[in-house]
Protein backbone atom coordinates (compact mmCIF):
# COMPACT_ATOMS: atom_id res chain seq x y z
CA UNK A 1 0.00 0.00 0.00
CA UNK A 2 3.04 2.26 -0.14
CA UNK A 3 1.78 3.50 -3.52
CA UNK A 4 -1.09 5.41 -1.95
CA UNK A 5 -0.39 9.16 -1.52
CA UNK A 6 -1.95 12.02 0.43
CA UNK A 7 -3.13 12.40 4.01
CA UNK A 8 -4.80 9.01 4.18
CA UNK A 9 -4.69 6.03 6.51
CA UNK A 10 -5.81 2.41 6.15
CA UNK A 11 -8.57 0.43 7.87
CA UNK A 12 -9.31 -3.30 7.35
CA UNK A 13 -12.59 -5.16 7.88
CA UNK A 14 -12.96 -8.90 7.12
CA UNK A 15 -16.03 -10.21 5.34
CA UNK A 16 -16.02 -13.98 4.67
CA UNK A 17 -12.89 -14.72 2.64
CA UNK A 18 -12.51 -11.13 1.48
CA UNK A 19 -10.92 -8.19 3.22
CA UNK A 20 -12.18 -4.67 2.57
CA UNK A 21 -9.27 -2.29 2.57
CA UNK A 22 -10.57 1.27 3.06
CA UNK A 23 -8.54 4.38 2.49
CA UNK A 24 -9.72 7.03 5.01
CA UNK A 25 -9.21 10.75 5.03
CA UNK A 26 -6.99 11.62 8.03
CA UNK A 27 -9.11 14.65 9.01
CA UNK A 28 -12.73 13.67 8.32
CA UNK A 29 -12.22 9.91 8.83
CA UNK A 30 -14.54 9.28 5.88
CA UNK A 31 -13.79 6.59 3.23
CA UNK A 32 -11.99 7.81 0.18
CA UNK A 33 -11.73 4.43 -1.58
CA UNK A 34 -12.54 0.80 -0.73
CA UNK A 35 -11.04 -2.31 -2.39
CA UNK A 36 -11.68 -5.99 -1.69
CA UNK A 37 -8.89 -8.55 -1.84
CA UNK A 38 -8.61 -12.22 -0.94
CA UNK A 39 -7.67 -12.66 2.69
CA UNK A 40 -4.92 -15.08 1.68
CA UNK A 41 -3.05 -12.15 0.17
CA UNK A 42 -2.63 -10.43 3.51
CA UNK A 43 -2.59 -13.29 6.01
CA UNK A 44 0.75 -13.98 7.71
CA UNK A 45 2.64 -16.89 6.09
CA UNK A 46 1.79 -20.35 7.39
CA UNK A 47 4.47 -22.39 9.10
CA UNK A 48 5.89 -25.12 6.80
CA UNK A 49 4.00 -28.37 7.17
CA UNK A 50 5.91 -31.55 8.00
CA UNK A 51 5.77 -34.60 5.74
CA UNK A 52 3.66 -37.49 7.03
CA UNK A 53 5.71 -40.10 8.91
CA UNK A 54 4.59 -43.71 8.44
CA UNK A 55 5.99 -46.71 10.28
CA UNK A 56 7.84 -49.26 8.21
CA UNK A 57 5.55 -52.20 7.56
CA UNK A 58 6.53 -54.61 4.76
CA UNK A 59 4.23 -54.44 1.72
CA UNK A 60 1.86 -51.90 3.26
CA UNK A 61 4.34 -49.04 3.58
CA UNK A 62 5.92 -50.02 0.27
CA UNK A 63 2.60 -49.79 -1.59
CA UNK A 64 2.09 -46.27 -0.25
CA UNK A 65 5.60 -45.24 -1.27
CA UNK A 66 5.15 -46.64 -4.77
CA UNK A 67 1.94 -44.64 -5.25
CA UNK A 68 3.73 -41.43 -4.30
CA UNK A 69 6.70 -42.15 -6.56
CA UNK A 70 4.51 -42.96 -9.54
CA UNK A 71 2.59 -39.71 -8.98
CA UNK A 72 5.84 -37.74 -9.10
CA UNK A 73 6.28 -37.11 -5.36
CA UNK A 74 9.46 -37.38 -3.34
CA UNK A 75 9.65 -39.68 -0.33
CA UNK A 76 12.20 -40.23 2.44
CA UNK A 77 13.39 -43.77 3.07
CA UNK A 78 15.67 -45.42 5.61
CA UNK A 79 19.00 -46.89 4.55
CA UNK A 80 21.93 -48.46 6.36
CA UNK A 81 23.73 -45.10 6.48
CA UNK A 82 21.23 -42.25 6.93
CA UNK A 83 17.74 -41.42 5.75
CA UNK A 84 17.63 -40.50 2.05
CA UNK A 85 15.23 -38.59 -0.18
CA UNK A 86 14.07 -40.67 -3.14
CA UNK A 87 12.25 -39.87 -6.40
CA UNK A 88 11.34 -41.56 -9.64
CA UNK A 89 13.87 -40.88 -12.38
CA UNK A 90 10.95 -40.49 -14.79
CA UNK A 91 9.70 -37.28 -13.12
CA UNK A 92 11.98 -34.28 -13.76
CA UNK A 93 10.28 -32.01 -11.20
CA UNK A 94 10.65 -34.65 -8.48
CA UNK A 95 14.34 -35.14 -9.28
CA UNK A 96 14.90 -31.38 -9.26
CA UNK A 97 13.20 -31.16 -5.87
CA UNK A 98 15.39 -34.00 -4.61
CA UNK A 99 18.53 -32.19 -5.74
CA UNK A 100 17.48 -29.01 -3.93
CA UNK A 101 16.81 -30.79 -0.64
CA UNK A 102 19.38 -33.61 -0.53
CA UNK A 103 22.97 -34.10 -1.49
CA UNK A 104 24.34 -35.27 -4.83
CA UNK A 105 21.85 -37.54 -6.62
CA UNK A 106 22.62 -41.17 -7.45
CA UNK A 107 20.82 -43.88 -9.37
CA UNK A 108 19.53 -46.63 -7.05
CA UNK A 109 20.78 -50.13 -7.95
CA UNK A 110 18.77 -53.25 -7.22
CA UNK A 111 21.59 -55.78 -7.62
CA UNK A 112 25.06 -56.25 -9.09
CA UNK A 113 23.99 -56.86 -12.73
CA UNK A 114 22.04 -53.58 -12.85
CA UNK A 115 25.33 -51.77 -12.22
CA UNK A 116 26.22 -52.41 -15.87
CA UNK A 117 22.81 -51.26 -17.11
CA UNK A 118 23.86 -47.78 -15.98
CA UNK A 119 27.67 -47.98 -16.27
CA UNK A 120 28.22 -50.43 -19.16
CA UNK A 121 32.01 -50.24 -19.26
CA UNK A 122 32.78 -50.15 -15.55
CA UNK A 123 35.70 -52.49 -14.86
CA UNK A 124 38.49 -53.07 -12.42
CA UNK A 125 38.34 -51.88 -8.85
CA UNK A 126 34.95 -50.17 -9.21
CA UNK A 127 33.22 -53.35 -10.34
CA UNK A 128 35.07 -55.37 -7.69
CA UNK A 129 33.94 -53.04 -4.93
CA UNK A 130 30.24 -53.31 -5.78
CA UNK A 131 30.41 -57.07 -6.37
CA UNK A 132 32.10 -57.84 -3.07
CA UNK A 133 30.39 -55.24 -0.90
CA UNK A 134 26.90 -55.67 -2.33
CA UNK A 135 24.33 -53.33 -0.83
CA UNK A 136 26.11 -50.96 1.51
CA UNK A 137 27.38 -47.49 2.42
CA UNK A 138 28.93 -46.39 -0.87
CA UNK A 139 28.14 -43.93 -3.66
CA UNK A 140 30.20 -44.71 -6.76
CA UNK A 141 30.80 -42.08 -9.45
CA UNK A 142 32.14 -42.92 -12.91
CA UNK A 143 32.00 -42.18 -16.61
CA UNK A 144 32.21 -45.82 -17.81
CA UNK A 145 30.29 -44.91 -20.98
CA UNK A 146 27.13 -44.16 -19.01
CA UNK A 147 25.64 -42.42 -22.07
CA UNK A 148 25.24 -45.85 -23.68
CA UNK A 149 23.30 -47.18 -20.69
CA UNK A 150 19.81 -46.61 -19.34
CA UNK A 151 20.69 -42.97 -18.63
CA UNK A 152 20.02 -42.25 -22.31
CA UNK A 153 16.37 -43.28 -21.87
CA UNK A 154 15.61 -40.79 -19.10
CA UNK A 155 13.97 -37.40 -19.65
CA UNK A 156 16.45 -34.77 -20.87
CA UNK A 157 16.17 -32.62 -17.74
CA UNK A 158 16.78 -35.63 -15.51
CA UNK A 159 19.87 -36.55 -17.53
CA UNK A 160 21.28 -33.08 -16.91
CA UNK A 161 20.60 -33.28 -13.18
CA UNK A 162 22.16 -36.73 -12.81
CA UNK A 163 25.39 -36.07 -14.71
CA UNK A 164 26.33 -32.41 -14.19
CA UNK A 165 30.07 -33.16 -14.23
CA UNK A 166 29.87 -35.72 -17.03
CA UNK A 167 29.88 -38.56 -14.52
CA UNK A 168 27.03 -40.72 -13.25
CA UNK A 169 26.70 -41.78 -9.61
CA UNK A 170 25.12 -45.05 -8.45
CA UNK A 171 24.08 -46.28 -5.02
CA UNK A 172 22.94 -49.69 -3.69
CA UNK A 173 21.22 -49.01 -0.35
CA UNK A 174 20.97 -51.81 2.18
CA UNK A 175 17.38 -51.92 3.43
CA UNK A 176 14.40 -54.19 2.90
CA UNK A 177 12.22 -51.38 1.57
CA UNK A 178 14.73 -50.70 -1.21
CA UNK A 179 14.66 -54.38 -2.12
CA UNK A 180 10.87 -54.25 -2.38
CA UNK A 181 10.81 -51.06 -4.42
CA UNK A 182 13.40 -52.30 -6.90
CA UNK A 183 11.20 -55.26 -7.78
CA UNK A 184 8.82 -52.79 -9.42
CA UNK A 185 11.52 -51.90 -12.01
CA UNK A 186 10.84 -48.21 -11.39
CA UNK A 187 14.09 -46.27 -11.96
CA UNK A 188 14.87 -44.47 -8.72
CA UNK A 189 17.16 -41.61 -7.73
CA UNK A 190 18.29 -41.00 -4.16
CA UNK A 191 20.24 -38.34 -2.29
CA UNK A 192 21.45 -38.58 1.31
CA UNK A 193 20.12 -36.39 4.10
CA UNK A 194 23.50 -36.52 5.78
CA UNK A 195 22.47 -35.43 9.27
CA UNK A 196 19.19 -37.37 9.30
CA UNK A 197 19.77 -40.47 11.40
CA UNK A 198 16.10 -40.76 12.36
CA UNK A 199 12.77 -40.15 10.65
CA UNK A 200 12.11 -37.15 12.90
CA UNK A 201 15.42 -35.58 11.93
CA UNK A 202 14.61 -36.18 8.27
CA UNK A 203 11.20 -34.52 8.71
CA UNK A 204 12.81 -31.37 10.07
CA UNK A 205 15.07 -31.20 7.02
CA UNK A 206 12.57 -31.82 4.24
CA UNK A 207 9.51 -30.02 5.65
CA UNK A 208 6.62 -30.42 3.24
CA UNK A 209 8.78 -31.08 0.17
CA UNK A 210 8.17 -34.83 0.40
CA UNK A 211 4.93 -36.80 0.46
CA UNK A 212 5.90 -39.18 3.26
CA UNK A 213 8.74 -40.43 5.42
CA UNK A 214 9.08 -44.12 6.22
CA UNK A 215 10.23 -44.59 9.81
CA UNK A 216 12.32 -47.71 10.42
CA UNK A 217 14.13 -46.49 13.52
CA UNK A 218 17.64 -45.04 13.75
CA UNK A 219 19.99 -45.63 10.81
CA UNK A 220 22.23 -48.63 11.50
CA UNK A 221 25.60 -47.10 10.56
CA UNK A 222 24.71 -43.53 11.42
CA UNK A 223 27.00 -41.70 8.99
CA UNK A 224 26.77 -40.77 5.29
CA UNK A 225 27.87 -43.29 2.66
CA UNK A 226 31.47 -43.10 1.50
CA UNK A 227 32.03 -41.57 -1.93
CA UNK A 228 34.36 -43.21 -4.45
CA UNK A 229 35.35 -42.22 -7.99
CA UNK A 230 36.30 -44.68 -10.72
CA UNK A 231 38.81 -43.60 -13.36
CA UNK A 232 39.32 -46.41 -15.81
CA UNK A 233 40.16 -49.50 -13.77
CA UNK A 234 41.30 -47.54 -10.72
CA UNK A 235 39.19 -46.36 -7.82
CA UNK A 236 39.73 -43.53 -5.34
CA UNK A 237 38.08 -43.05 -1.98
CA UNK A 238 37.25 -39.35 -2.20
CA UNK A 239 35.25 -39.01 1.00
CA UNK A 240 35.29 -41.53 3.85
CA UNK A 241 31.97 -42.37 5.47
CA UNK A 242 30.25 -45.60 6.37
CA UNK A 243 32.95 -47.64 4.61
CA UNK A 244 36.32 -47.46 6.34
CA UNK A 245 39.60 -47.06 4.46
CA UNK A 246 40.73 -50.49 5.65
CA UNK A 247 37.57 -52.18 4.41
CA UNK A 248 37.77 -50.27 1.13
CA UNK A 249 41.34 -51.45 0.49
CA UNK A 250 40.39 -55.07 1.23
CA UNK A 251 37.46 -54.95 -1.18
CA UNK A 252 39.17 -53.36 -4.19
CA UNK A 253 42.37 -55.40 -4.32
CA UNK A 254 42.44 -57.95 -7.16
CA UNK A 255 42.67 -61.44 -5.66
CA UNK A 256 44.00 -64.29 -7.82
CA UNK A 257 43.79 -67.89 -6.58
CA UNK A 258 45.46 -70.96 -8.12
CA UNK A 259 44.07 -74.35 -7.13
CA UNK A 260 45.43 -77.90 -7.33
CA UNK A 261 45.13 -80.96 -5.09
CA UNK A 262 47.67 -80.76 -2.26
CA UNK A 263 48.96 -77.17 -2.67
CA UNK A 264 52.58 -78.24 -2.52
CA UNK A 265 53.60 -78.40 -6.21
CA UNK A 266 51.53 -77.02 -9.09
CA UNK A 267 49.44 -74.26 -7.52
CA UNK A 268 52.34 -72.89 -5.40
CA UNK A 269 54.54 -72.74 -8.50
CA UNK A 270 51.74 -71.00 -10.41
CA UNK A 271 51.35 -68.54 -7.53
CA UNK A 272 55.07 -67.75 -7.32
CA UNK A 273 55.55 -67.50 -11.09
CA UNK A 274 52.47 -65.30 -11.47
CA UNK A 275 53.77 -62.93 -8.79
CA UNK A 276 57.09 -62.69 -10.61
CA UNK A 277 55.47 -61.96 -13.98
CA UNK A 278 53.08 -59.37 -12.54
CA UNK A 279 55.92 -57.60 -10.72
CA UNK A 280 58.06 -57.58 -13.86
CA UNK A 281 55.23 -56.10 -15.95
CA UNK A 282 54.42 -53.48 -13.30
CA UNK A 283 58.05 -52.57 -12.67
CA UNK A 284 57.90 -53.31 -8.96
CA UNK A 285 59.10 -55.95 -6.54
CA UNK A 286 56.94 -58.92 -5.55
CA UNK A 287 56.61 -57.40 -2.09
CA UNK A 288 55.11 -54.27 -3.65
CA UNK A 289 52.35 -56.06 -5.57
CA UNK A 290 49.84 -55.29 -2.85
CA UNK A 291 50.45 -51.56 -3.33
CA UNK A 292 49.67 -52.04 -7.02
CA UNK A 293 46.37 -53.73 -6.24
CA UNK A 294 47.20 -57.45 -6.52
CA UNK A 295 47.09 -60.34 -4.06
CA UNK A 296 48.11 -63.75 -5.45
CA UNK A 297 47.21 -66.89 -3.46
CA UNK A 298 47.02 -70.65 -3.88
CA UNK A 299 45.16 -73.52 -2.23
CA UNK A 300 44.45 -77.22 -2.55
CA UNK A 301 41.21 -79.18 -2.69
CA UNK A 302 42.72 -81.89 -0.44
CA UNK A 303 45.59 -80.03 1.20
CA UNK A 304 47.23 -80.70 4.52
CA UNK A 305 47.40 -77.40 6.32
CA UNK A 306 50.85 -75.93 6.82
CA UNK A 307 52.94 -78.25 4.63
CA UNK A 308 56.01 -76.88 2.86
CA UNK A 309 56.26 -76.71 -0.90
CA UNK A 310 58.03 -79.76 -2.33
CA UNK A 311 61.83 -79.28 -2.51
CA UNK A 312 61.77 -79.65 -6.30
CA UNK A 313 59.13 -76.92 -6.59
CA UNK A 314 61.30 -74.59 -4.54
CA UNK A 315 64.32 -75.28 -6.76
CA UNK A 316 62.42 -74.79 -10.03
CA UNK A 317 60.75 -71.59 -8.78
CA UNK A 318 64.16 -70.21 -7.84
CA UNK A 319 65.46 -71.02 -11.32
CA UNK A 320 62.78 -68.68 -12.66
CA UNK A 321 63.49 -65.91 -10.14
CA UNK A 322 60.50 -66.76 -7.92
CA UNK A 323 60.44 -67.66 -4.24
CA UNK A 324 58.66 -70.59 -2.58
CA UNK A 325 60.91 -70.92 0.45
CA UNK A 326 58.27 -69.74 2.90
CA UNK A 327 55.19 -71.35 1.33
CA UNK A 328 52.75 -73.19 3.61
CA UNK A 329 49.93 -75.22 2.11
CA UNK A 330 46.30 -74.30 2.74
CA UNK A 331 42.88 -75.73 1.99
CA UNK A 332 40.53 -74.19 -0.54
CA UNK A 333 37.66 -72.56 1.36
CA UNK A 334 34.38 -70.86 0.59
CA UNK A 335 35.86 -67.62 1.94
CA UNK A 336 38.61 -67.74 -0.69
CA UNK A 337 35.98 -68.27 -3.39
CA UNK A 338 33.87 -65.38 -2.12
CA UNK A 339 36.75 -62.91 -2.14
CA UNK A 340 38.47 -64.12 -5.32
CA UNK A 341 38.39 -62.16 -8.58
CA UNK A 342 40.12 -64.89 -10.61
CA UNK A 343 40.18 -68.60 -9.75
CA UNK A 344 42.39 -70.85 -11.89
CA UNK A 345 42.29 -74.65 -11.69
CA UNK A 346 45.26 -76.78 -12.75
CA UNK A 347 43.16 -79.58 -14.31
CA UNK A 348 39.66 -80.22 -15.60
CA UNK A 349 39.01 -82.33 -12.50
CA UNK A 350 39.84 -79.43 -10.20
CA UNK A 351 37.77 -77.15 -12.42
CA UNK A 352 34.65 -79.32 -12.28
CA UNK A 353 34.92 -79.64 -8.51
CA UNK A 354 35.23 -75.88 -8.10
CA UNK A 355 32.33 -75.21 -10.48
CA UNK A 356 30.04 -77.49 -8.49
CA UNK A 357 31.00 -75.77 -5.22
CA UNK A 358 30.75 -72.15 -6.41
CA UNK A 359 27.43 -70.45 -5.59
CA UNK A 360 25.71 -68.22 -8.12
CA UNK A 361 26.94 -64.64 -8.00
CA UNK A 362 30.59 -65.50 -7.36
CA UNK A 363 33.37 -65.42 -9.94
CA UNK A 364 33.26 -68.55 -12.06
CA UNK A 365 36.43 -70.67 -11.79
CA UNK A 366 38.41 -71.34 -14.97
CA UNK A 367 41.17 -73.66 -16.05
CA UNK A 368 44.60 -72.09 -16.06
CA UNK A 369 45.11 -73.28 -19.61
CA UNK A 370 43.00 -71.27 -22.08
CA UNK A 371 43.10 -74.41 -24.28
CA UNK A 372 41.71 -76.54 -21.43
CA UNK A 373 44.85 -78.67 -21.19
CA UNK A 374 45.61 -80.18 -17.78
CA UNK A 375 48.81 -79.07 -16.04
CA UNK A 376 50.68 -82.32 -15.39
CA UNK A 377 51.26 -83.34 -11.77
CA UNK A 378 55.02 -83.72 -11.07
CA UNK A 379 54.59 -85.14 -7.56
CA UNK A 380 56.95 -88.08 -7.04
CA UNK A 381 58.78 -87.37 -10.29
CA UNK A 382 62.24 -86.16 -11.17
CA UNK A 383 63.39 -82.54 -11.20
CA UNK A 384 62.90 -82.59 -14.97
CA UNK A 385 59.20 -83.30 -14.41
CA UNK A 386 58.93 -80.20 -12.23
CA UNK A 387 60.68 -78.13 -14.88
CA UNK A 388 58.23 -79.40 -17.49
CA UNK A 389 55.35 -78.49 -15.17
CA UNK A 390 56.75 -75.00 -14.58
CA UNK A 391 57.19 -74.45 -18.31
CA UNK A 392 53.59 -75.47 -18.90
CA UNK A 393 52.45 -73.02 -16.22
CA UNK A 394 54.56 -70.23 -17.71
CA UNK A 395 53.03 -70.77 -21.16
CA UNK A 396 49.56 -70.45 -19.62
CA UNK A 397 50.53 -67.35 -17.65
CA UNK A 398 51.83 -65.68 -20.81
CA UNK A 399 48.22 -65.63 -21.94
CA UNK A 400 46.60 -64.94 -18.57
CA UNK A 401 48.79 -62.19 -17.11
CA UNK A 402 47.83 -59.49 -19.67
CA UNK A 403 44.20 -60.18 -18.78
CA UNK A 404 44.98 -59.90 -15.06
CA UNK A 405 46.71 -56.57 -15.56
CA UNK A 406 43.59 -55.27 -17.30
CA UNK A 407 41.22 -56.45 -14.56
Amino acid sequence: MAEWEGDCRLRRTAVASLVNICVLDKITDTPVQTIAVCSLCIQPPLKPRMAAIVSWQPNEACDQVIRHLVQGDCVVLPTESTYEIVASALHPDAVANLCRVGGSPAIVLSDYPTLFDWLPLLKGAGARLIRKLGAGPVVLSADANYRAGLWAQLPARVRELLAPADRLSVRWPAHAITDELCRTNLPLVSAPLESALTAAAAASLVGETTACIVDAGPAHIGMPPSRVEADGRRLRLTRPGGLSREHFDALVICRIVFVCTGNTCRSPMAQALCKKQLADRLGCSVAELHQHGFLVQSAGLAATMGADASPESVVVATEHGADLAHHKSSMMTMELLQWADHVFAMTSGHWYTLLSATPAGLVEPRMLSPEYIDVSDPIGGELADYRTCAQQILECLEQRVPELLES
